[in-house]
């Protein structure tokens, strides 16, 4: 047997092509329902923005082969159009689940495991497989991210969606129902394409953070189908001298035991939390201390005087994001919801977070700005310790009178100690797609999402995603 043959690739296909439903527990798999339901919400959320809107534009205009379906529209796409148009609907407005804490050997954290999730629908209907097989790839799109993470330092110049290089594939493949070489070259095939810097949001934020890690979903769909047709791919490329071991190059020689390793009855999906904020993870605790200290003024933010100290967990992600210019002064909706800066800010003027505070390039307002201007941003490894896995913050200010006012949130809304709430989730559902949806179409595809794990196929749910859209969306 040659080395490519013992080695990451050909382990994680093995992995992939084996793995049933009822490899995990009853609660991952009620985890990966609400989670598949959270996703779909902020892909309906998504479907008047102009990026998101021009991706599925683009896709429309080619004109292929109706195979798939796009959440909120009629018409329907070849399997890695759909892939692309559904991940750039469901990243876009940063609302999607998030991972919690870090790796606790690489130091390694975030990401969006949901972001592939469009690879799972795409490839369930076009092999028309059953529910329990879409959530058993979910599941396992989930671990393998895991253990990318494992594999990544938390200073890496790579950004996190590469991993998705893997992931992807191997839930395509695995619904496709390929063999297992197949399966391994369609992982090498799209590895070769996924490794992505992680400037991609960091400075002048474009677009192209919205939607990176939906190319590289695409990409590894399409891999798949390249392998099912014999195309081949590099398969000892993680092993490589100048290979994927210059991205994951923490353990690198151990890649294949970490990724072929048996799967957790309890796996990564039990480290992910929902949004309630529409910004990025970093933020989720932020976005609720300014809430809290401005119920604490009675909304009264003008009686605050001075300097209002934000401070931040002393970790070098923090520190980063904290620094950096395009952040610090936010010059786009993309960058806007990666400022800190900007979303205490405007919070603390508002009393909420939502869509609209990124309407009107909001983050130019001179109120907004003059605020941002007033933030001592600082930060504290005492907090850090203390807050453990999460993202803490505390804001301090002083009002006309003298009167102080402190507020600490340890951890952010959406993260609960015995896993995702249902009955939350559901509310961010049903909010999320008022005005997508009909009150019909919602009760459709909760139902179709919750019984998946019984469902023979998953026509219901790809129909219900496009079917009972208000008629001046559903047509576009």
């Amino acid at each position: 047997m040659s080395s490519a043959e013992q080695g990451a690739f050909a382990r994680l296909a093995e992995r992939a092509a084996a793995v049933r439903l009822e490899d995990f527990s009853e609660k991952s798999i009620e985890q990966a329902k609400l989670i598949l339901l959270d996703t779909l919400g902020c892909g309906f959320a998504a479907l008047d923005d102009e990026c998101a809107n021009a991706v599925v534009a683009m896709v429309q205009a080619l004109g292929e082969a109706p195979h798939c379906a796009l959440i909120g529209r009629a018409q329907r796409a070849g399997a890695p159009s759909a892939v692309l148009a559904n991940g750039a609907l469901i990243r876009v407005l940063d609302l999607n689940d998030y991972v919690i804490g870090a790796d606790p050997v690489t130091g390694a954290r975030g990401g969006h495991p949901s972001d592939n999730i469009p690879v799972a629908l795409a490839a369930a209907e076009l092999s028309g497989a059953g529910g329990h097989d879409l959530l058993a790839a979910i599941l396992l799109g989930y671990e393998i991210y895991g253990r990318g993470k494992a594999l990544m330092d938390a200073h890496s110049p790579w950004d996190g969606v590469s991993i998705s290089g893997l992931a992807a594939p191997a839930m395509a493949g695995r619904l496709l129902r390929l063999p297992r070489e197949q399966l391994a070259h369609a992982i090498a095939l799209s590895a070769a394409r996924a490794p992505t810097p992680v400037g991609v949001r960091e400075g002048a934020i474009s677009a192209a953070k919205s939607i990176a890690n939906a190319l590289i979903a695409q990409n590894g769909m399409q891999a798949a189908l390249l392998a099912a047709q014999g195309v081949t791919g590099p398969l000892d490329l993680f092993e490589a001298e100048r290979g994927l071991r210059l991205v994951f190059a923490h353990r690198p020689d151990t890649a294949a035991d970490i990724l072929g390793a048996p799967l957790p009855a309890d796996g990564f999906i039990s480290k992910v939390a929902v949004k309630a904020y529409p910004c990025f993870a970093g933020a989720q605790s932020a976005v609720a201390a300014a809430l809290a200290l401005r119920r604490q003024v009675g909304g009264d933010v003008g009686r605050l005087t001075g300097k209002i100290r934000v401070t931040l967990a002393d970790l070098p992600i923090v520190r980063r994001q904290m620094s950096d210019p395009g952040r610090v002064k936010p010059q786009s909706r993309e960058a806007a919801d990666h400022s800190l800066q900007y979303l205490i800010a405007v919070a603390l003027i508002d009393g909420t977070l939502g869509l609209k505070q990124f309407e009107g390039e909001r983050w130019t307002d001179p109120q907004v700005v003059t605020l941002m201007e007033r933030l001592d941003m600082t930060t504290e490894s005492e907090l850090a310790r203390r807050a453990g896995e999460f993202y803490p913050c505390t804001l301090q200010a002083t009002d006309r009178g003298g009167e102080t006012y402190l507020v600490e949130i340890l951890r952010p809304p959406g993260v609960l100690p015995d896993g995702l709430d249902a009955t939350g989730i559901k509310e961010k559902f049903t909010r999320l797609t008022e005005e997508a949806l009909t009150p019909n179409g919602r009760d459709r595809i909760i139902d179709a999402v919750m019984t998946l794990d019984t469902a023979p196929r998953c026509d219901q749910l790809m129909q219900a995603l496009a079917g009972d859209a208000h008629a001046s969306r559903a047509n576009r």
